[in-house]
């Protein structure tokens, strides 16, 4: 590292590296949802090979 860069984290808070430490694994998604539009699409036949008993009460829907 540089001098200038040591310089700049010295200055920011333990609680400010804690945030980028714990926001870091969501930037990382974001970015791969935004550069990857497959992502995005759906594969309807995994709905349709999900047993109803299996599914419903993940759903709330059996009593």
């Amino acid at each position: 590292m540089t001098g200038i860069t040591r310089k700049i984290i010295s200055i920011i808070t333990w609680r400010w590296k804690t945030q980028v430490a714990l926001n870091l694994p969501f930037v990382l998604l974001w970015v791969a949802d935004k550069t990857n539009p497959s992502v995005h699409a759906f594969d309807m036949r995994l709905l349709t090979n999900l047993h109803a008993e299996w599914l419903a009460p993940m759903m709330g829907l059996s009593a």
